[in-house]
């Protein structure tokens, strides 16, 4: 992090967020430009006060769950692995010119969102308002009208119509068992990094399984004790879990490959999908006929499960077999979508299709380093024109924000933002930040 950055980042502002431009050395003078433009705009959009209540936790009880948790590390300022600060830039430069174009555009419906972002300060209502906003992009994008909030059938606001698409999002954050682990993980890794500062030691082997309390502080003191014991001694120590987990502190210098990993947490992610899409389905139905868009966070997709390693093909079928059934259930629904994000890749995987029998995947390539991959559930034979449409907007969505920088004065799109510098071609290991 640049000297100043370690600044302004205590004023947890949008300026601080981006980083200062001394910093930002991957960007062009049309980027630094661009930068300005983003952070004026974001700033609107939700208020100044907005940044600073999302990224410190909640004390309201039963909201710790809905809180921004690590919400900085998708912040272009704190990405410490090499290469991953302009690809965190123009994720938020996706934000920003999404929002910034629907404003300009006096899309209907955008008041709201932008009202609804700003009083509901939670994880859950940013994915959703998020979600809105891109869709609307895209199907912009495609020449097609688009409403945000549009009125149901029954009264009462949905989600987004594109066209003669109307659409129900449903967000899923990550389950409470992985928030949990993952804050855990994060402060052993922090005590670990601070035992081995002033020492010649490095660690390697398992992070425990979740201790909390008094746990926690018996295991650290004995790792306290192995790291001057490896010190003074310059030999290896190991430290065991009560579940056998073995964690060992080495004299010297780490050598390349040397890793920490963390303990396999289990949850049912099929069943909590399947819970809360066929309640959406349920609520919706006032809606007419209506596309559900889920749009996953949950770790579905990029935790070390089965389902993350399954080739494209067969996510797609197994989110088919297990969300099919709902559309016999639910006679409105047209279809249902499954979307993520979660992998950053550089450079970016070629496209792939997965096209089954009751189902269709998507993989593309999103500037800079982002990797969507979509999973289309639609109802058989019945609108085959609205599949069609939602089919074109998951192939196409990469071109939607170099189309909104154009409508927004900056013509020549991602590539114009960026050093030359900046962009590396060498095949870089998936990462999750």
């Amino acid at each position: 992090m640049h000297p100043r950055d370690e600044e302004i980042w205590r004023a947890i502002d949008w300026e601080a967020w981006f980083g200062c431009p001394e910093g930002a050395r991957y960007l062009s003078p049309a980027g630094h430009e661009v930068t300005a433009r983003a952070v004026a705009g974001l700033t609107g959009f939700f208020n100044s006060r907005w940044l600073p209540k999302a990224v410190l936790p909640s004390p309201a009880p039963g909201r710790a769950s809905d809180t921004f948790v690590g919400l900085g590390r998708h912040a272009p300022v704190l990405q410490f692995m090499d290469g991953a600060a302009p690809g965190a830039w123009i994720e938020a430069v996706r934000w920003w010119a999404a929002y910034a174009y629907l404003e300009e555009a006096a899309v209907p419906g955008i008041a709201s969102v932008k009202r609804d972002a700003r009083c509901d300060v939670t994880l859950s209502r940013f994915l959703h308002s998020q979600t809105q906003a891109r869709l609307a992009l895209v199907g912009a994008a495609h020449g097609l009208r688009v409403e945000l909030e549009p009125a149901k059938a029954s009264g009462g606001p949905g989600d987004v119509r594109i066209g003669p698409v109307f659409i129900e999002v449903v967000t899923f954050a990550e389950d409470q068992k992985f928030q949990d682990y993952e804050r855990f993980r994060k402060n052993v890794r922090a005590h670990l990094f601070a035992l081995a500062r002033g020492r010649d030691i490095y660690w390697e082997g398992d992070i425990p399984e979740l201790l909390s309390g008094g746990d926690f502080e018996t295991w650290k003191k004995r790792t306290e004790e192995a790291a001057q014991q490896c010190a003074v001694l310059e030999a290896a120590v190991d430290v065991l879990s009560s579940a056998g987990r073995r964690l060992t502190v080495h004299p010297g210098t780490a050598p390349q490959g040397t890793t920490l990993a963390g303990d396999t947490v289990e949850s049912d992610q099929g069943r909590r999908h399947l819970s809360k899409v066929h309640g959406k389905c349920a609520k919706t139905a006032g809606a007419g006929t209506a596309w559900i868009w889920v749009e996953d966070h949950s770790g579905l997709f990029h935790f070390p499960t089965p389902f993350a390693e399954m080739s494209l093909a067969a996510k797609t079928n197994a989110l088919a077999d297990l969300l099919g059934p709902l559309l016999a259930e639910y006679v409105h629904v047209a279809g249902i979508v499954v979307s993520n994000t979660a992998r950053r890749r550089l450079p970016l995987p070629p496209n792939e299709d997965a096209l089954r029998p009751a189902a269709q995947g998507f993989r593309r390539g999103l500037p800079l380093d982002r990797v969507r991959e979509t999973i289309m559930i639609p109802r058989r034979i019945l609108l085959p024109e609205q599949t069609s449409l939602i089919a074109r907007m998951c192939d196409a969505e990469a071109n939607a924000l170099d189309w909104a920088l154009g409508k927004l004065g900056v013509p020549h799109g991602v590539a114009s933002l960026l050093a030359a510098s900046s962009t590396p071609q060498r095949v870089s290991p998936l990462w999750t930040p």
